[in-house]
């Protein structure tokens, strides 16, 4: 590793995160078959579930074969009663990657209160056969699953689904046109690309995560004591040269997801086997070479083109026949939020019956499975609310055993929202809703709002006469990434002092605030810049300041100049020739306290988070980059501003849930 390329800051410090040993996972398995009923009565109090009251009988692993022969290993859990008389019971399915045997409480839980419960670890997983194609076969497998279930004597004609991130994808992916599925609960996740339509920006560190991820999971057909962690992965978390981007204009030319779609499983396997050369190729094994191959070309090379709306097994989705009702938790500072945001609205828009009537969007301040806002750990809204939401038994109950009391929220507005800073619940049926003016907070400086020393300040008035703003852009002294939609990385709302001390990034804040200011809604920058190079990039930062100093991001987005008019319409600037950005910061809610500060924070890197510009506009060799004078400005003319719904209406508030 390149030392004098790599940032030593304490919390971007990547490590290889150590599990418990082989023999307290013994212990732990044997304490989960013998002593699980202990540990779900506490669960159940600290989680507010209401006492277990079913002895669980968990069948041997078993395989169960799909129609292309592949087996997938499964453990069934069954509450003990319906296994000795044969009766009947709603069933709960869990199709997941991370190791079944990892999450056999969730099996245990849920058989502990009356669901015969499937854990079950995917294809190319775990104990599962198969060669892994990310996500391209989540549907065909699952509903084979399905037709296995329904052949089972416990069957009573109800099934739901729990889980969340990888194994929410598994639901969605039988979201729709299901004669089986009686509801799901999909949390942290999304059916929509993640890679696209974000300003042009590659999601750098979030493309290294998950890359790390499926490699941890298809390596080892059991949980393994420590994390991979490569030092390609290293490299890419650390080291900025290898997020440099200096990609062609033109759009380059390959196998794109767009031409996977209405494709059959098995012709989607003929054509990347034929797109990476592939020579006897067996489906039925786990060929780590090929995978390692795959994978590399569809997150990091970009070899297999990302350019669908829809993700990989969503391609032929049809939101006007999702079937089935769904629970959907999110997080304002959870990497999937935008997603599964727009995901929600097309189910509502286009679904009909109970899935479009009844379908519920619970947003926490989470981020991906943390707390995502210093106020919130221990509240109402923190993490003891976030594992509740997430098992979902009393959605479980409503749908799966017609109890009509558990859930009352049932006919209450669909979206249920967690107001950061004023930290209570709040209902609505729109979003954003309909109780929001939209304001313009206008940045203003003479010329000097370099760091937390300058003199940057924001305004309901607009500019009129002032200098602008400048600073040099050296990619290779990025801004580090603190907080944010992230994984594999430190995520949520986080302290952003060392940013802020930066001559690189121009901090505009409003005074004290005499009363309290609410955002919800999205928010978007309004940018007038001009640089020196002909593609660079710009990044926007919320920042949510405290009366002691404090400052924790609450959004941040960015946009790679040559893409300011859309990702497909790539097009060089002029250097020194003023343009105008609008940046889309994404969707929050969040009270500006009486005493805080509204903050925006104007740079032009978020590393890792983003991949960096390296100012060239595609010329040049690997590795090259060159230094950006950037100048932001704010005058009558040129009247940068930060677009905000101001929440004025009158409120839906729960205070005591």
């Amino acid at each position: 590793m390149n030392k004098n390329h790599v940032t030593t800051l304490s919390y971007l410090k990547v490590v290889v995160k150590p599990r418990f040993p082989k023999f307290l996972n013994k212990i732990a398995k044997i304490i989960m078959r013998h002593g699980f009923m202990p540990l779900i009565k506490i669960l159940g109090i600290i989680l507010r579930l209401g006492g277990p009251t079913k002895g669980i009988k968990r069948y041997p692993e078993i395989f169960i074969q799909l129609r292309d022969g592949i087996k997938l290993a499964t453990d069934v859990y069954i509450p003990k009663k319906i296994f000795k008389h044969k009766e009947k019971a709603p069933t709960i399915l869990v199709r997941l990657p991370y190791w079944k045997d990892s999450l056999s409480i969730i099996g245990y839980t849920f058989a502990s209160y009356g669901f015969v419960t499937i854990m079950q670890d995917i294809r190319g997983t775990g104990h599962s056969e198969g060669f892994n194609f990310y996500l391209f076969t989540e549907r065909e497998d699952g509903l084979d699953i399905l037709e296995w279930i329904s052949k089972q004597y416990w069957y009573n004609s109800k099934i739901g689904m729990v889980g969340g991130s990888y194994f929410g994808i598994t639901q969605l992916a039988l979201s729709w046109d299901n004669k089986y599925l009686t509801c799901i609960s999909p949390a942290i996740t999304s059916t929509l690309n993640l890679w696209k339509n974000i300003g042009g920006l590659q999601i750098h560190a979030l493309t290294t995560s998950i890359y790390r991820m499926m490699v941890n999971i298809v390596s080892h057909k059991d949980v393994p004591d420590v994390d991979t962690l490569t030092t390609l992965m290293q490299e890419r978390y650390l080291n900025p040269r290898y997020a440099l981007f200096n990609e062609p204009v033109k759009l380059k030319k390959g196998l794109t997801l767009s031409q996977l779609k209405g494709k059959s499983i098995s012709e989607v396997q003929n054509l990347l086997i034929a797109f990476y050369n592939v020579k006897n190729f067996n489906p039925s094994l786990r060929n780590h070479k090929l995978f390692f191959q795959f994978l590399n070309g569809f997150l990091i090379t970009n070899g297999l083109i990302k350019d669908t709306r829809k993700m990989s097994g969503f391609l032929e989705m049809d939101a006007s026949k999702f079937s089935q009702p769904a629970f959907m938790l999110a997080g304002w500072q959870d990497m999937f939020f935008e997603k599964q945001l727009e995901d929600f609205i097309e189910i509502k828009t286009h679904a009909s019956g109970n899935a479009q009537k009844y379908s519920k969007l619970l947003i926490g301040s989470w981020a991906h499975g943390v707390a995502g806002h210093p106020e919130s750990i221990f509240r109402n809204g923190g993490l003891v609310r976030f594992f509740t939401e997430f098992l979902n038994l009393n959605w479980q109950r409503y749908w799966l055993m017609d109890d009509k009391d558990s859930f009352p929220d049932i006919d209450k507005p669909s979206i249920k929202y967690w107001v950061m800073g004023k930290n209570t619940w709040r209902y609505t049926e729109e979003w954003p809703p309909n109780n929001i003016i939209y304001k313009k907070l206008f940045i203003h400086s003479s010329g000097k709002a370099n760091s937390i020393k300058g003199d940057g300040l924001i305004s309901t008035e607009e500019p009129i006469n002032e200098d602008e703003d400048s600073y040099d852009f050296n990619p290779m002294d990025p801004v580090i990434t603190k907080g944010g939609r992230n994984l594999g990385i430190l995520k949520g709302a986080q302290p952003q002092r060392d940013a802020e001390k930066r001559k690189d990034v121009l901090i505009y804040s409003t005074e004290f605030l005499s009363k309290g200011f609410e955002i919800t809604g999205p928010v978007k920058m309004i940018l007038y810049t001009s640089t020196s190079v002909k593609d660079t990039d710009f990044m926007v930062k919320l920042v949510d300041v405290y009366p002691r100093g404090k400052a924790i991001n609450i959004l941040d987005a960015g946009i790679r100049a040559r893409f300011r008019e859309g990702e497909e319409k790539p097009s060089l600037i002029e250097p020194n020739k003023v343009y105008k950005y609008e940046i889309e910061l994404g969707n929050t809610s969040n009270y500006f306290r009486r005493g805080h500060k509204i903050r925006v924070e104007i740079t032009s890197s978020n590393f890792p988070r983003f991949d960096i510009n390296s100012n060239l506009g595609g010329e040049g060799k690997t590795g090259d980059y060159i230094i950006a004078k950037q100048k932001i400005y704010h005058t009558k003319q040129y009247p940068s501003h930060l677009l905000v719904p101001h929440f004025k209406g009158r409120e839906f508030i729960n205070n005591h849930d």
